[in-house]
């Protein structure tokens, strides 16, 4: 997801570059006569990075390898060097200048939260279902599904309004939207939906969508454990009636979401997992 950037510049011996409502930065550290680019990650969570220039200066070349346009930064990060430059002349004055890299106007690179292009995840987790144990829900849309699931992997279940949303696996909260009341059977209400988005230990992600508003019952940057209430189904954005749309997804080499099937532990053995199908009910145990 990319999200929209607030710059700062400060010609300062360290100096911001910029910020945003993530808490990451990008800075410089000038000492002696080096000049050194620094990352910083504040949240729990890794972010992927494109950038499409490299840092230039006046009266400086780059010291080792080349600047790397795409990476990851973990979470919890500090000081992940991107970029080192010395001055071609010591005797005159060397510094990073303002330039397509930094300029305000300029779309010069893009942010995912997640690990873009990772392979590996654990195929054969087996996920809770959604909900209350002894609870009964209807699967209305299916993977694939022919009213708004073309070509995805996500589920829709048949929550009344103001059930208890469970975390269907441990992980981090990445987003929390509860801002809206507004709801349409089209898809121009698409983007009034309430959400929340955890990223799972092996680098997927969940969506629980169509919360109510102010339903949520964790907040960005909260660690929670499979089974944990975090939200309260609602009829928000895309939707035609109170549900909860469930998905799971990983990010591509291009930081594009591509859904994927989980399983899920419909009986009582809890080595047990399959998939769900559309129209029928599924017991949490």
């Amino acid at each position: 997801m990319v999200k929209k950037i607030f710059y700062v510049l400060f010609f300062l011996k360290t100096s911001l570059l910029f910020s945003q409502e993530y808490h990451f930065k990008l800075y410089y550290q000038k000492k002696e006569d080096t000049i050194t680019v620094l990352m910083d990650n504040y949240d729990p969570f890794p972010y992927s990075f494109e950038f499409y220039d490299e840092p230039k200066g006046n009266n400086l070349r780059s010291v080792g390898e080349h600047f790397n346009r795409r990476f990851v930064i973990d979470g919890n990060t500090s000081k992940l060097r991107l970029a080192q430059f010395v001055p071609l002349d010591t005797k005159k004055p060397f510094e990073i200048r303002e330039m397509s890299f930094f300029k305000l106007k300029k779309k010069f690179f893009k942010v995912s939260v997640g690990d873009v292009g990772k392979t590996g995840y654990d195929e054969g987790y087996i996920y809770d279902l959604p909900y209350s144990r002894g609870k009964m829900f209807k699967v209305i849309q299916g993977y694939n599904g022919t009213l708004s699931h073309q070509n995805q992997n996500a589920l829709d279940f048949d929550l009344p309004d103001g059930t208890d949303i469970l975390a269907a696996r441990e992980g981090i909260v990445v987003d929390v939207k509860q801002n809206s009341n507004t709801y349409c059977p089209d898809r121009v209400c698409a983007n009034q939906g309430n959400y929340i988005r955890i990223i799972h230990p092996d680098g997927t992600m969940a969506k629980y969508y169509h919360i109510q508003y102010n339903g949520a019952k964790v907040k960005q940057g909260d660690k929670v454990e499979k089974g944990q209430a975090i939200a309260l189904s609602g009829n928000t954005g895309w939707s035609t009636g109170p549900h909860l749309h469930f998905e799971c997804y990983v990010l591509d080499d291009k930081g594009k979401e591509k859904t994927i099937k989980t399983l899920f532990r419909t009986g009582n053995n809890a080595e047990k997992g399959k998939y769900l199908s559309q129209e029928n009910k599924y017991t949490n145990y």
